[in-house]
């Protein structure tokens, strides 16, 4: 089995969403394999992951397996495709260096709006990836078990149990096991109980 293995292929992205057909191929495919890889596979955990893109490389995926992929994980996926491609796109590696294109009848975004453009797809791959992730857990005693038993190695990924990301620091949940408010020193001075 190859770790190539992709679970969309560019056509099926293009046809999916608002990517024209005249963007070339091979600048989209590793965009594809990277959102996989960082995003899909923590989402699914390495046992699950690896489940479905063997099934996938063999041409075996059906039942579960594929409703899962077909119904969820297609348009998480898409998403984050979208979302990592408006740098790729627009900033290419040339043999005089990193350039971008610029053509007489288009105008070019900004650093920001690209960003912009990044962030909204991101976000709306986060919604379709927590839609997936509350799916996969409420089946996945009877119909996922791997997602349940990720693996042992120092390399299996755990499936991760948010999904969504915030930049914005928004503190632990406090050793006692509920969230209060606690004075400066008792934080940072040592004035926390023996945890048991």
């Amino acid at each position: 089995m190859s770790k190539n293995q992709l679970f969309i292929d560019v056509p099926m992205l293009k046809e999916r969403t608002a990517i024209h057909d005249n963007i070339d191929e091979k600048l989209i495919y590793p965009e594809i394999k990277a959102a996989q890889d960082i995003y899909i596979l923590p989402l699914l955990g390495t046992a699950l992951f690896n489940k479905i893109r063997e099934a996938m490389a063999s041409d075996s995926l059906d039942g579960d397996y594929k409703k899962l992929v077909d119904d969820y994980l297609i348009d998480v996926l898409c998403n984050y495709v979208i979302a990592e491609l408006p740098m790729g796109l627009t900033y290419q590696f040339w043999n005089k260096g990193v350039v971008t294109k610029k053509d007489d009848n288009t105008n070019t975004p900004t650093l920001t709006e690209l960003y912009d453009i990044s962030n909204k797809y991101r976000r709306r791959a986060e919604e379709y990836a927590q839609r997936a992730r509350l799916y996969i857990r409420q089946n996945a005693a009877e119909k996922f078990p791997e997602f349940l038993n990720p693996g042992q190695g120092v390399d299996t990924v755990v499936p991760e149990r948010q999904g969504f990301f915030s930049p914005i620091y928004l503190g632990d949940v406090s050793p006692y096991g509920r969230d209060e408010y606690k004075t400066y020193e008792s934080k940072y001075q040592g004035d926390l109980p023996p945890r048991i």
